[in-house]
């Protein structure tokens, strides 16, 4: 039997797709957006969970880890552990440490700018085995106590600040406190270990530190000559073993881990291979609903060609042959929706990443790659082959099989039946769509819903930024935590003495404040075990004045409830509506529930209660979703008692990003070592929000467009299929005196069975999926979801059934006959 492929049958399949443009345009938006979700989560799952490191031999750079097994998690204050491995280790070499510090950059008189700094050991360099472009990288000697302190550039660095001038090294700039000496510079693309462009030698020393004390760090190595990642994790769980029975007091519940060098720092460490390849597989889900659906189109296209098939074969044409055409007229559309699904996918992709890129500091890791890649293209082409079989090779098996035969003998004959394939594609293409949409319907409407969220003050007049001394979060110096509390009042004084200034305060959190309350004399929702989940932010008194925020009651916050008796707070209108109930709020009490409350632990620290003093309106509105409001409450903070803060500007006759250079040179004037984060614009903040949450809106749109047409076209298809084969039969019964509703009865009797069989294994199939998960594929909402599936499904399928029915009934009993006869 013969099955060759010609370009013939390529020419074809591009007739095939001009000559019906309703199944090229349909199918074809199927196709593309099913390989487009799967092609595109496939790059974004290699190159985030198993990317390529581009170093020599990266697939040999590892990391390694302590966790502990009580929580569950990481823990990073390992700098013991790390001088005990570097001395102990024979599997793993060129072992480093390292930790990411923020710095304010100092070059002579110009204006401190916040940048991050790579603190490492030198065997960070030997690791990438990477050679400075000009000068050195850091040596042992460096990280001695005492040594002078250098530091080593990035090329951009070099060419934007340096001008590329061949004499930097030897040099110095202002990193913070200290004056360091550039001794080298690293060539272009170097950023190990993560995304940086300083480095400074680590100069810490475990004896400062008691065990499980002192900094976070990362550590990192290279499996040795002939060693493997199960060989070095043998060897450290040993030398684990060893440090718990020495130190139980502190070791006991650690166990040390070597994992591939990305997954420390991207946190995706403990998901294998066949979970991955398990998630790749529920995105092809979708594709699978849509072949299906595709396929019920291309058979009844195929069906409607039967004549000129059984014409073919009476011609010589094999069956092999046939089937060969029709699989290749359906891989021309399943190719060129490929094609478009790889555009789509790479445009998704690009605007996430991007998205992702402005919410870290310092953009994305070195080794994130989610460029088209080969095994992208040939994921695609496999999909769309797939996809061909299923949409072209199963009708052409049925149009060809043993039917055809017979139909050689009668030309002319009623041509191919509808037989179990086209039943079986009907219910299973209902029933998958049901079962696999919801999860889907509910991520989009969430995120859809999301974005309807409006700010209740003009957000374009804001700007934010982060003020926090000299390390940040990771202050190991209590003088410059101290200094900060002194500075941050005379920093604000400043910023609001500035014209272009309308308005200046800050938001805060205070340990111990945790944010979840409890209300005096107010029972707890049943779903919540331990008190309310709101937002507990400390705020400077004025901050309802600085946003223009409306008191619904009471009053806002004073500068004398700074005093350290004062007990005073202020709620939101949704914390009324959503905790309260509605009721009173002004006079009410609450308190903080700590986390040994919630884990059914008698709470240390002794229990302080607050009175709500004033109602605020929310600073942001949902008129689409206004549960997905988070209830807030503010309680006053003074500059002197915070370690950091969240600022908040309201300009006037000027641009957040013409003020930006302005507000820094500000906070240096007042002190240099204070280190001021990324200054945003609050609209623009906003906006990338709610760009993400309409890009996932948009992508799930798509997908549910498509599968309802492609549902509704599939059933169309078979419909009219059922009056063009059943005319002759409809006539008589029509010329015999049959009543339009019985005829109507007959002609929609098959669809409606198919329908109701495809609906009931679906939302049984969707069901199962929800109790199995505990309801956290749909969060709950399957109880609403399913049924409004089932219900569009069934609605799509009775609408697409009702025009092939209608004509039914028009046909004229003569005409069939003399058609027919």
């Amino acid at each position: 039997m013969s099955a060759r492929i010609s370009w013939l049958d390529v020419k074809l399949g591009i007739r095939m797709m001009v000559k019906h443009p309703a199944l090229t345009l349909v199918g074809g938006l199927g196709i593309a957006v099913g390989i487009a979700i799967s092609a595109g989560f496939y790059s974004f799952s290699v190159a985030y969970i198993y990317p390529t490191l581009p170093l020599d031999e990266g697939e040999r750079v590892v990391a390694l880890e302590n966790r502990d097994v009580a929580i569950n998690n990481e823990d990073r204050q390992s700098l013991h552990d790390f001088f005990t491995w570097r001395e102990e280790l024979e599997s793993v070499e060129d072992l480093t440490a390292f930790r990411t510090v923020s710095r304010n950059l100092i070059m002579g008189d110009g204006a401190p700018e916040l940048v991050q700094v790579a603190q490492m050991t030198a065997a960070g360099f030997a690791l990438a085995r990477v050679p400075p472009l000009l000068g050195r990288h850091l040596v042992e000697a460096d990280e001695r106590e005492g040594a002078a302190p250098v530091v080593v550039i990035g090329h951009d660095v070099w060419q934007n600040r340096f001008a590329g001038e061949t004499d930097v090294t030897g040099r110095s700039v202002r990193l913070g406190r200290d004056v360091h000496t550039i001794v080298g510079v690293m060539p272009e693309g170097y950023a190990f270990p993560e995304n940086h462009r300083y480095w400074t030698p680590l100069r810490e020393r475990p004896s400062t530190y008691a065990r499980r004390e002192g900094p976070a760090i990362f550590i990192a190595g290279r499996l040795a000559p002939g060693a493997t990642m199960e060989l070095a994790q043998a060897e450290l769980s040993a030398i684990g073993q060893r440090t718990a029975a020495a130190f139980p007091e502190t070791h006991e519940l650690i166990r040390p881990l070597v994992m591939p060098y990305t997954h420390s720092l991207t946190d995706v460490q403990g998901i294998a291979v066949w979970e991955v390849v398990q998630m790749n597989l529920m995105m092809g889900l979708l594709l699978l609903v849509v072949a299906l659906n595709v396929a019920v189109l291309i058979y009844a296209r195929t069906a409607a060609r039967h004549g000129e098939i059984v014409m073919r074969s009476a011609l010589g044409a094999s069956r092999g042959r046939i089937i060969a055409q029709l699989f290749v007229e359906s891989l021309v559309l399943s190719v060129c929706a490929a094609a478009a699904g790889i555009v789509i996918a790479q445009v998704g992709i690009g605007l996430g990443d991007r998205i992702m890129a402005l919410e870290m500091d310092q953009g994305s890791p070195f080794w994130m790659d989610y460029g088209l890649r080969p095994s992208t293209v040939l994921l695609a082409a496999a999909l769309a082959v797939i996809t061909a079989v299923v949409t072209g090779v199963l009708p052409a098996f049925q149009a060809t099989g043993r039917r055809l035969q017979a139909d050689l003998r009668q030309v002319g004959s009623s041509g191919v039946r509808l037989g179990r394939t086209w039943s079986a594609l009907i219910v299973v293409q209902v029933a998958v769509a049901v079962a696999a949409l919801p999860a889907a319907v509910n991520m989009g409407w969430t995120e859809i819903r999301a974005a309807a969220a409006r700010q209740n003050y003009p957000a374009e007049e804001f700007i934010v930024a982060s003020l926090a001394p000299e390390g940040g979060t990771d202050v190991v110096d209590e003088s410059a935590a101290n200094a900060f509390g002194e500075r941050l009042p005379e920093v604000l004084d400043r910023i609001e003495a500035d014209p272009a200034v309308a308005g200046v305060t800050f938001m805060s959190v205070l340990p111990g404040r945790e944010s979840t309350i409890r209300v005096e004399d107010h029972p707890v929702p049943a779903e919540y075990t331990a008190g309310h989940p709101v937002s507990a932010i400390g705020v400077h008194p004025g901050f309802a004045e600085v946003f223009g925020a409306r008191m619904l009651a009471g009053r806002s916050l004073s500068l004398s409830d700074l005093n350290e008796a004062a007990d005073a707070v202020i709620v939101t209108g949704s914390f009324v509506e959503r905790v309260l109930g509605g009721g009173e709020a002004l006079g009410r009490r609450i308190r903080h529930v700590s986390e040994e409350e919630r884990a059914g632990e008698t709470p240390t620290a002794p229990v302080r209660w607050y009175e709500i003093v004033g109602v605020m309106e929310d600073l942001t509105t949902n008129r689409a979703a206004p549960e997905l409001i988070r209830p807030a409450l503010f309680y006053p903070v003074s500059a002197t008692e915070v370690g950091q803060a969240s600022l908040r500007l309201r300009l006037r006759g000027t641009t957040p990003a013409d003020f930006a250079p302005r507000l820094r040179q500000i906070v240096a004037d007042v002190d240099p070592l204070l280190r001021l984060g990324t200054v945003r614009s609050l609209a623009d903040s906003d906006a990338q929000r709610q760009l993400a949450a309409r890009l996932v809106g948009l992508a799930v749109g798509l997908v549910l467009l498509s599968v309802l047409l492609l549902s509704a076209a599939g059933i169309y298809a078979m419909m009219s299929f059922t009056v063009t084969q059943r005319r002759k039969e409809i006539g008589i019964r029509t010329a015999l005196g049959a009543q339009p509703a019985q005829v109507l009865r007959s002609v929609f009797a098959r669809a409606i069975r198919q329908l109701a069989l495809g609906l009931v294994i679906g939302v049984a199939a969707a069901a199962g999926i929800e109790r199995a998960t505990g309801g956290g594929l749909v969060d709950g909402r399957g109880v609403v979801l399913l049924p409004a599936l089932a219900i569009t499904m069934a609605i799509v399928g009775v609408l697409a059934a009702l025009g092939p029915a209608r004509r039914g009934l028009s046909i004229e009993p003569t005409e069939a006959l003399r058609a027919d006869g």
